[in-house]
């Protein structure tokens, strides 16, 4: 049996736990993947493929529904369900694999796994989706395909730096996109906090536009006595790794929510935790949702001074993050293939942690950002050339109805995006 069709099995197997189970067995696939082969490639593709499933699951599904005239998808066999979203998934999302061979292949497992007649149930979904989706393959998001579009000799000006609404910004990846490509920029990273979602999204929508999209992170982090964010650029978003963490973040971001909640409804401030859930949608759910109910529901005249009555540092409703150590976080970005940069320090204003950082594995300083004075600039562009570090740059964007700076104020050279990319570890 061949490396590619023993690694579908896994990868099948995988997702029929995953659906029966759900995420609360994140954590456990990465082990049953290497448990089941001895062959490093094969495992690295049954996770490849069971993490592409779940990062594209929703469209994968809607895919689905949409070509199955009779079939509800609640409704079909889990293993039938499990094998199209494979199959679609290397369908739409995998250039390296020739349709042919992934629709084949799906046919095999059907044969395999499932009854007599779901053999011919598969291939005609596959059959149909191919022909009405897979001409224009959607584009799969890894650091390996982030390093081929961006250009290898030229860059434009950069804003590596920004947010949307998948985390606590207030424009969609799509109106970050074109905000971006209006402002005339042609480089940006996407970093959100903790999550890659609206990255996924941004990727997709931008892959016809004139821009490169460079996938990022901002991870939030603690080195005491106080909380350190660590940019990652070029990760591979499917990295189980990076995944796992992204979940559990997700989870321990809403038990924050309802803690503080709490501690306001003590302080007879009377907002409720799913008005702020529904704010964040899929996004990270932080303070500034928070904040924002505050201020809607006029406990405060303004957004900051929720924070300043409330819910900042040491204030009567704030509940401390947990979050990873500084150390984790960036040996979690060098894990996913990317390059670990300590976000705006002159904010934190705690130079003396960059020497233990380093050691932990930071690769790169954001030396220029709004808040940066030129003399800031100056002592973190010594600091970077002392320590070896990449120099990057970003405009920190949350959105317009936002305090901060807009989009595409702060830029950075091309030929620095060029040194940060030479920092990951597979280069």
């Amino acid at each position: 049996m061949r490396n590619r069709t023993i690694a579908r099995e896994i990868a099948l197997q995988a997702l029929y736990q995953l659906d029966l189970r759900g995420d609360e067995i994140l954590g456990e696939i990465d082990s049953f993947c290497k448990k089941s082969t001895e062959k490093h490639d094969v495992y690295q593709f049954a996770v490849a493929l069971t993490n592409g499933c779940r990062l594209h699951l929703k469209e994968i599904d809607e895919k689905i529904s949409l070509v199955t005239e009779h079939w509800e998808l609640r409704r079909m066999a889990i293993i039938d369900k499990n094998i199209l979203r494979l199959g679609v998934y290397e369908l739409l999302y995998r250039n390296d694999i020739p349709p042919k061979v992934s629709i084949n292949e799906a046919i095999e497992l059907a044969k395999k796994f499932s009854t007599k007649n779901s053999g011919t149930f598969v291939n005609g979904i596959l059959d149909k989706i191919y022909n009405q989706f897979g001409n224009g393959k959607l584009k799969n998001v890894t650091c390996s395909s982030a390093l081929q579009t961006v250009p290898e000799i030229h860059y434009g000006d950069a804003d590596l730096h920004i947010h949307t609404t998948y985390s606590d910004g207030t424009m969609t990846p799509e109106e970050v996109v074109d905000s971006a490509i209006c402002c005339g920029i042609s480089t940006i990273a996407i970093t959100d906090h903790d999550t890659v979602d609206g990255l996924v999204i941004a990727c997709r929508y931008g892959q016809n536009k004139n821009i490169h999209i460079i996938p990022g992170i901002e991870l939030s982090s603690y080195l005491s006595p106080s909380e350190v964010h660590i940019l990652g650029y070029f990760i591979d978003i499917y990295n189980i790794s990076l995944q796992k963490t992204i979940q559990q973040s997700r989870n321990d971001r809403v038990n924050r929510i309802h803690a503080m909640v709490e501690k306001l409804h003590k302080l007879h401030v009377n907002i409720n935790s799913q008005e702020i859930l529904t704010l964040a949608g899929q996004g990270s759910p932080g303070r500034m949702h928070v904040a924002e109910i505050i201020w809607k529901h006029g406990y405060c005249d303004t957004i900051v001074e929720s924070f300043s009555k409330y819910i900042g540092d040491n204030k009567p409703a704030y509940v401390p993050k947990k979050t990873l150590t500084s150390q984790q976080a960036i040996e979690l970005i060098r894990d996913a293939g990317g390059v670990p940069v300590l976000a705006h320090p002159g904010l934190t204003q705690r130079d003396h942690i960059i020497e233990d950082l380093v050691k932990y594995g930071l690769q790169g300083i954001e030396v220029y950002y709004p808040s940066h004075t030129p003399q800031a600039v100056e002592k973190y562009l010594e600091i970077a050339k002392r320590y070896n570090l990449a120099i990057t740059g970003g405009s920190d964007f949350h959105g317009e109805r936002r305090t901060g700076c807009p989009i595409a104020k702060i830029t950075i050279p091309g030929d620095l995006i060029s040194k940060l990319k030479q920092r990951c570890p597979s280069r």
